[in-house]
């Protein structure tokens, strides 16, 4: 159960997250990145990091915020630090937009400094939101077997953002930055914390919370969920300090063998997620659920796609990172947005109500059955994208990036009539979900079923 307490901010930060969202994908259908425009491209980078920072990651703290303290059977302690943090990021990121754009050409290049100025008030931000969260770990030791993961992601979190400013400023002032491997090897490694050591192992930690509470699973995983956070975190720490080292001339032994072994984790935790959803209590998959499963299957075709690239086959490159950000994390967001946003408007509503009057359930706040096929639309978008982009097919690619921004708006239209919902009408043996805009009272003594 997640208590009574909601966090202040955190649907300030999905709101937030959501019109940046919205925003990347519009900039790369309308051919302003992309697929249209090369991979490493500078307004292509702006677009990588409205992604990454202001949706993914900023919607990940926003969740943090709120369920870490769920995981670990803790109070919130997210005051206005969390507002603090959010102003700070989204004012780094705006910096460093402006820096991406100078670099393009679309601004002066005097603008050029706000990409390490920029990325630095966004690293303020994180270590302001990673230190209230770091306090709720440190309370909670030893640490419960999601919060785990979130551990090890708040460290790649910083480290990431550390890497990036040292970028930005090869970017803006390549004669002040001695490191002339910033650009190759610092890059790949930049992408090993980011993608790997925040966005994924964060996310396989929340997941193992959420599904199991939302399917009624057994939370414990035994000795195959422990294989799973050892070969994963352990691998991917393993291969960025071996990285490092090797950027830093010290020629250690042992990456791919490292990567391996993380590889390894990652293919444990879809065994581990199976089991999970056969061991359910729940029989009656719910639509957050049951739409947990198209992310799961877009991050073990981002696997396989890996090993493509390991390959040597460089053309996988673009599809892969696109079908992981929108079908691996963006996917995965979504679905689970789908059950806590409306959870936590239920708790915001009628939380204080529960044992004094009857008061609807969450799922009367959202229809399923009209929103059902927007998920739907999305999944099979980015899939269409993918193999787009497999093909080489550039106008198609960018046709289907417009259908999933489309049903990106339409699943948002979903969320915020959530947070407003209309009472259903009494007497009905359906509860329909909500209709308008509107907030209208629920009325005392309804029964709803």
């Amino acid at each position: 159960m997640f208590g009574s307490v909601v966090s202040r901010w955190t649907m300030l930060h999905f709101w937030a997250a959501f019109g940046l969202f919205a925003l990347a994908q519009a900039a790369m259908a309308l051919g302003f990145a992309y697929p249209d425009v090369p991979l490493f491209a500078p307004t292509t980078l702006a677009v990588v990091h409205l992604l990454t920072i202001g949706w993914i990651t900023v919607l990940m703290l926003g969740a943090l915020h709120q369920f870490l303290p769920v995981i670990t059977a803790q109070r919130i302690v997210a005051g206005r630090s969390a507002l603090i943090s959010l102003v700070a990021i989204l004012g780094g990121l705006c910096g460093m937009e402006a820096g991406f754009l100078a670099m393009g050409g679309v601004l002066p290049m005097a603008c050029l400094i706000c990409l390490p100025v920029g990325g630095t008030l966004v690293l303020v931000g994180l270590v302001t939101a990673s230190g209230v969260l770091a306090r709720i770990l440190w309370r909670t030791r030893p640490l419960p077997f999601s919060a785990r993961f979130v551990a090890v992601g708040l460290v790649f979190l910083l480290v990431t953002a550390a890497m990036g400013i040292v970028m930005g400023l090869v970017f803006a002032y390549p004669d002040l930055v001695p490191w002339p491997e910033a650009l190759s090897t610092g890059f790949h490694l930049h992408l090993l914390a980011g993608l790997v050591g925040w966005f994924t192992l964060t996310a396989i930690g929340v997941s193992y919370r959420l599904l199991s509470m939302f399917t009624l699973a057994p939370e414990e995983r035994g000795g195959i969920g422990t294989a799973v956070f050892v070969l994963s975190a352990g691998g991917t720490a393993a291969a960025w300090l071996i990285g490092l080292a090797n950027a830093a001339g010290l020629a250690v032994p042992g990456e791919t063998a490292a990567l391996g072994a993380a590889a390894t984790g990652v293919a444990l935790y879809f065994v581990d997620m199976i089991r999970l959803y056969r061991a359910r209590r729940r029989r009656k998959l719910e639509l957050n659920t049951s739409m947990a499963v198209p992310p799961l299957a877009a991050f073990a075709a981002c696997l396989v796609g890996v090993l493509a690239i390991a390959a040597g086959d460089d053309a996988f490159i673009g599809p892969v990172a696109y079908l992981f950000i929108f079908g691996w994390l963006s996917g995965l967001g979504l679905s689970q947005l789908y059950k806590i946003v409306p959870f936590l408007t239920w708790l915001q509503r009628y939380g204080h109500l529960l044992g004094k009057q009857d008061v609807p359930r969450v799922q009367d706040l959202v229809d399923e059955h009209r929103d059902r096929p927007w998920f739907w639309l999305y999944f099979a978008a980015v899939a269409f994208g993918f193999l787009a982009g497999l093909a080489g097919w550039t106008l198609v690619w960018r046709l289907a990036i417009a259908t999933h921004l489309a049903a990106t708006l339409m699943i948002a239209r979903a969320l915020w009539l959530a947070r407003r919902p209309q009472a259903p009408t009494l007497g009905r043996e359906r509860p329909m979900g909500p209709r308008h805009f509107g907030i209208l009272p629920y009325p005392h003594g309804g029964t709803v079923r």
